[in-house]
């Protein structure tokens, strides 16, 4: 073998290496790890250059481009949807998920600050490296096929290791790539024969009856505040760590809340999503369905009734408070608000903690200025907290103080050089526990303070995401009713809810989906049916079985 040829087979071995070793990386519940399998994706590059070579073909140079951006995108792909699966518990979908990366990628670099764009432009870089390095691969292959014998071993390599797909009891071929770009193939046509009417998997959820709109006498005309916790998760009560660092924020809240007068009672509900999505958990709590992508979308676009919509018609004025809502929401209309408070509505202007930058302490305290004013009208309310959102550092001081919460004057030095020290990135338990902790004490705190009486509804809208250590943990959420009224609460402690901060573990736990019905069932007065009239003097008595049917 002269000296070309002996180039020729090691530009062969080294660019089947290169691509390789894309599809290496596996993402698991241990992390990042590797895949050793040959990948399914270089066996049809062995099987194409191999029979191009033995046609005496060359790949055009835009062509052989186009091929290394099809291999690229492949391997991430492959990683992200195993990523998604592990973190978010659900498979990727990027006919919706796609459109959530600019947000991502901007929760990241606002979150580490200037390492974040640092990263984010080596990534960048490291990206046009990959890209060029497999374009040279696949032209170092090619040039190999030039040799007959080396076209021949490729195309027998691509053609037996394809056919060891088809072995039942072993795998010992990487198709993760392929199983992806078919998974997302099907998704794709999925929402698009829902989307345009074709496919009609949801129309009995959406076009199922309602409970008609009227008073809501059981509330006694006291306000309603259903708040939301983002990444507020069971697995806060049931792993033994985790119950171990929130157990006294949990038990101060407790003593808070009843010492204040309230009756706590405590659930758990699923929701629809894990680890984000937490439009969806607010949506299912409201309209009543359990929702995805797909049905949210098809909600949108209908006529149904919500939770603000039917408050609003019992005589309630309607607000949400978003803080996490940064620029102009045209879904917000069709929830039935009279009131938005967004990021800008709120007036916040001091230093910024998280992706959200408002501290929920100035939410609460906010919301109680603008809203809570003396001898206002029945209010319902819902207020999304968002200081426990990924990455959840920097956690904000909890201030006793009120009045400073928002310029933040009187906290010392060494407050803020722990708030703002970087996160550990390996580690996020620590900030998720603390930011937890922060909420439960800030809302304490301020329903402790609260002058009129109220019906309150707090409850998680997802576990974490798996960047902290809850794999394997089911779908619930922790659910806590409370009021000074005990009356209230009583409709609640009939469907199961047990005194406490605690709730157990329930066998099988209602979905988010059920509150709705029965939060109308709990506190309106079921109609009466008027009574037949009676039959004329001169008609002959009726069968008693067919009065009783024929009355409405």
């Amino acid at each position: 073998m002269n000296r070309r040829a002996r180039a020729g087979l090691l530009g062969f071995f080294l660019g089947g290496a290169l691509i390789w070793a894309l599809f290496l990386p596996l993402y698991s519940e241990h992390g990042l790890g590797i895949d050793p399998r040959p990948p399914v994706v270089l066996l049809g590059v062995l099987l194409l250059l191999g029979f191009t070579g033995q046609m005496r073909w060359t790949l055009r140079p835009w062509l052989r481009w186009l091929l290394t951006v099809v291999i690229v995108l492949l391997a991430l792909l492959q990683l992200v949807s195993a990523g998604v699966e592990q973190i978010l518990d659900r498979s990727l979908d990027l006919y919706f998920d796609f459109r959530h990366v600019p947000n991502l990628l901007a929760l990241y670099v606002d979150a580490a600050g200037w390492r974040g764009i640092l990263v984010v432009i080596a990534a960048a870089l490291g990206l046009m490296l990959l890209l060029w390095l497999t374009e040279r691969a696949l032209a170092a292959i090619e040039r190999a096929m030039a040799r007959p014998l080396t076209a021949v071993a490729s195309l027998g390599a691509g053609l037996i290791g394809l056919a060891l797909i088809a072995l039942p009891f072993v795998q010992p071929i990487d198709t993760a790539a392929a199983t992806a770009v078919s998974e997302q193939t099907v998704a794709a046509w999925r929402a698009f024969t829902v989307l345009h009417s074709f496919d009609t998997r949801y129309a009995a959820a959406l076009n199922a009856p309602q409970p008609p709109a009227g008073k809501l006498p059981g509330l006694k005309g006291k306000d309603v505040y259903l708040i939301f916790i983002e990444s507020y998760g069971t697995v806060g009560l049931d792993d033994p760590a985790y119950r171990h660092v929130l157990d006294p924020a949990l038990t101060d809240f407790a003593n808070t809340v009843e010492g204040a007068g309230y009756t706590l009672l405590s659930s758990r509900v699923v929701s629809p999503v894990f680890g984000g999505g937490s439009w969806l958990a607010h949506g299912t709590l409201a309209s009543g369905i359990k929702l995805d992508q797909l049905a949210n979308e098809l909600l949108l676009n209908s006529h149904r009734l919500t939770l603000p919509r039917y408050l609003a018609a019992a005589g309630y004025r309607t607000v949400e408070v978003m803080p996490g809502i940064k620029k102009p929401d045209p879904e917000a209309a069709f929830w039935g608000f009279d009131t938005h408070y967004f990021d800008a509505d709120l007036g916040y202007a001091g230093p910024p903690f998280g992706w959200f930058n408002i501290p929920d302490q100035f939410t609460l305290k906010q919301f109680a200025a603008r809203e809570l004013t003396p001898g206002h009208a029945p209010l319902f309310a819902q207020i999304v907290l968002v200081s426990s959102h990924t990455p959840f550092a920097p956690v904000p001081p909890y201030l006793t103080d009120w009045s400073d919460v928002g310029p933040y004057n009187n906290e010392p030095d060494d407050v803020w050089a722990r708030v703002y020290a970087p996160p550990d990135w390996n580690n996020l338990d620590q900030p998720y526990l603390d930011s937890i902790a922060y909420d439960l004490k800030t809302l304490g705190a301020w329903l402790k303070g609260l002058d009129r009486d109220a019906l309150v509804i707090i409850l998680g809208d997802h576990q974490p995401p798996e960047v902290t250590r809850v794999a394997g943990q089911p779908w619930t959420v922790p659910v806590y009713v409370l009021s000074r009224d005990a009356e209230l609460v009583q409709p609640f402690a009939a469907l199961g809810y047990t005194p406490g901060d605690t709730p157990s573990p329930r066998d099988n736990p209602e979905g988010m989906e059920r509150f709705l019905g029965e939060f109308l069932s709990a506190f309106s007065v079921a109609p009466i049916a008027p009574e037949a009239p009676p039959p004329p003097a001169s008609a002959p008595p009726q069968n008693p079985g067919v009065q009783a049917a024929s009355q409405p």
